[in-house]
């Protein structure tokens, strides 16, 4: 039985082995060529959707990081029109007060130029003293535009105006708040020192009425004028610097609202 199958089994000549053989290399890459031929559409298309994806994904990711910062901007925005809000009120006191230690100061000031034409009463000097030692502060709320610096975040204001006026308003607070650190040095080692040994603040205590020539010497003193001098010019240096800030503080405010 197995003789016959072996039989059966096809045996190649030597001629058609070197036929299959001798078969050109030119038939094989033309086999090749048809092959990419018949593939390249479908490899294009594969190349589509690879770039198509990409594209998407990036988009997407754009997208999300712009919707991200545009809810964060509006945030800032709205801190920062609060923390105006907050500073304008602050300022509104500060300007009041020292309008009304100025007023007192130029009124001693016209008694010591002049203190032979003056009938000023004991009472009138010590109110004015007194006066003249407040200390009307303005502390700005920068904590929004502080962290909008420190966090990096100074990018999502693209509003160069905007930009450029948060800039002035808060380097105008922090000048103002230097001027303020310097005026209350003056304030406690050169004129607190002197009023305080000479005039009672405590305006429950019965003074005793200062004489007419008491008075007169007073305010004829070069020491005495040179302190109620000395608040007065530190005063007026800072209200021009509270009006300049409010006027800032109102451009920004009409800034952030539009925003």
């Amino acid at each position: 039985m197995e003789e016959k199958i072996k039989e059966s089994e096809p045996v190649e000549t030597p001629g058609e082995t070197e036929a299959i053989l001798s078969v050109p290399p030119a038939h094989k890459k033309h086999s090749l060529a048809g092959l990419i031929r018949e593939m390249w559409p479908a490899y294009l298309i594969e190349i589509i959707v690879i770039i198509l994806g990409i594209s998407i994904t990036l988009a997407l990711e754009e997208w999300r990081d712009n919707r991200r910062e545009n809810h964060l901007e509006q945030i800032y925005l709205k801190n920062l029109h609060t923390d105006i809000e907050v500073d304008t009120k602050t300022l509104e006191q500060a300007l009041t007060g020292t309008k009304k230690l100025l007023e007192s100061g130029n009124k001693l000031l016209g008694y010591t130029r002049n203190p032979d034409d003056k009938n000023i009463q004991s009472a009138q000097l010590f109110v004015g003293v007194r006066a003249i030692l407040g200390r009307p502060n303005f502390i700005s709320d920068d904590a929004s535009f502080t962290d909008l610096k420190s966090s990096g975040n100074l990018h999502l204001i693209d509003d160069i105006q905007l930009k450029n006026l948060l800039f002035a308003y808060y380097n105008e607070t922090q000048h103002i708040k230097e001027v303020q650190d310097a005026e209350r040095q003056a304030t406690i080692i050169l004129s607190g020192t002197y009023f305080l040994k000479r005039f009672s603040l405590d305006t429950s205590r019965n003074l005793v009425p200062i004489t007419p020539g008491e008075m007169n010497e007073i305010l004829k003193n070069v020491e005495f004028g040179n302190n109620v001098l000395l608040r007065v010019l530190n005063r007026n240096e800072l209200l021009n610097m509270y009006q300049t800030a409010d006027s800032l503080a109102v451009q920004l405010k009409d800034e952030l609202i539009k925003k």
